[in-house]
């Protein structure tokens, strides 16, 4: 008997027409240029949409901040200045949603909100969130330790006043964003104000910058002020209006020394007072600056003034005598003292504080534009 191989057999050869193998050919070229024009497409004309998703998922551009300028007083004391803070951030497309609850715990015990002020805040559909700004680098290196992923830190100032409630209503505050709220920090905001700056960079998964790619603009630093307040002078005015206002039980007191020789302001102290660099509990009755919102009659004051204008008038001198009387009338209304007196000298006007003298001296020696311009 003849053998016959498996392969010859004549019943197991399959014969295909020809157009079906070419078919085939086609079809395989055919996938082939696609994918080849695929991959051109990737690493060619649209290589700008896959990059940006890249760059979406590593890069970040973050502030420079710039340092608000100083405050000084006339001896060029420190009374206001910033220090280095960090503002602590959630790129909530990158926080995981099943992030561990002890790590959910730990970070809000160290943000001192409540976890679910906090899983709220991470939920938010927003690219990124402040979850806490100015906080103490100690904490901030806790926040870093947790090793998160999406909270980042970013570099900020926060304004301290080494003086505390002595010189609150003189330098005033700023707020979260580093923006006068009080005093001379609103009044000369422009000037002292910084320029924040920016800069791009690459982050892991973790939110830490890994490489700066490029600084986008440079931060520009506020200018420094300096006040003509004396810090020793405006610290003994405070105490002695504090010490008095509790001696006394008054509701409130102020103060105000100014330089004779230039008017420059020395010291300005109010009481109640405040301590800027913590102002949790603060009320308006602490924030009111008495010295310059209460307005009061001069008084008697005024008298030693309207006496040195007509002395320096050459009207009147010391010892010039004046008939004082019981009364003297301005219009309708009589001008009276606390006790009678016959004549008087100009020099015993002052020493009396005689309403009447002095009102005589002002009406017959003086007009309106001289008391006004002295």
């Amino acid at each position: 008997m003849r053998t016959v191989g498996f392969s010859t057999t004549p019943n197991l050869v399959l014969r295909l027409p020809m157009w079906r193998s070419r078919l085939m050919l086609f079809i395989l070229f055919f996938v082939f240029m696609l994918l080849l024009i695929r991959a051109f497409w990737i690493q060619g004309p649209g290589n700008a949409f896959y990059e940006a998703k890249g760059v979406r998922g590593t890069q970040r551009e973050l502030e420079l901040p710039a340092s608000r300028g100083k405050i000084l007083d006339r001896n060029g004391q420190v009374i206001a200045t910033s220090l280095e803070a960090k503002s602590v951030i959630a790129y909530n497309d990158t926080v995981p949603d099943d992030l561990a609850a002890d790590k959910v715990q730990k970070l809000a015990r160290l943000l001192q909100i409540s976890e679910s002020d906090l899983r709220k805040k991470l939920k938010e559909d927003r690219k990124q969130i402040f979850l806490k700004r100015q906080v103490d680098p100690e904490v901030a290196q806790k926040i870093r330790q947790l090793e998160i992923p999406g909270i980042g830190l970013n570099n900020e100032y926060r304004r301290f006043y080494p003086e505390g409630e002595a010189m609150a209503h003189v330098v005033g505050f700023t707020n979260v964003e580093d923006r006068g709220q009080e005093g001379m920090e609103l009044s000369r905001e422009k000037d002292l104000a910084g320029h924040a700056g920016a800069r791009r960079v690459v982050v892991d998964r973790l939110g830490r910058v890994v490489e700066e790619v490029t600084i986008l603009q440079l931060p520009q630093n506020g200018k420094d002020l300096q006040l003509s307040i004396d810090s020793k002078i405006q610290f003994l005015a405070y105490n002695a209006v504090k010490s008095a206002v509790e001696q006394h039980r008054a509701s409130a007191g102020g103060a105000v020394v100014l330089d004779t020789q230039t008017g420059e302001i020395l010291a300005l102290a109010n009481y109640p007072s405040y301590n800027p660099n913590d102002r949790k509990r603060l009320t308006g009755e602490q924030l009111r600056n008495r010295v310059l919102t209460d307005t009061f009659e001069p008084g008697s004051t005024i008298k030693p003034l309207t006496v040195a204008i007509a002395l320096e008038k050459g009207a009147i001198s010391p010892n010039t005598n004046m008939v004082i009387g019981a009364k003297y009338l301005v219009g309708p209304k009589p001008i009276t003292d606390t006790h009678p007196y016959g004549n008087l000298t100009v020099s015993q006007i002052i020493q009396k504080s005689s309403n009447i003298g002095t009102a005589k001296i002002a009406m017959n020696n003086l007009t309106a534009e001289e008391m006004w311009n002295f």
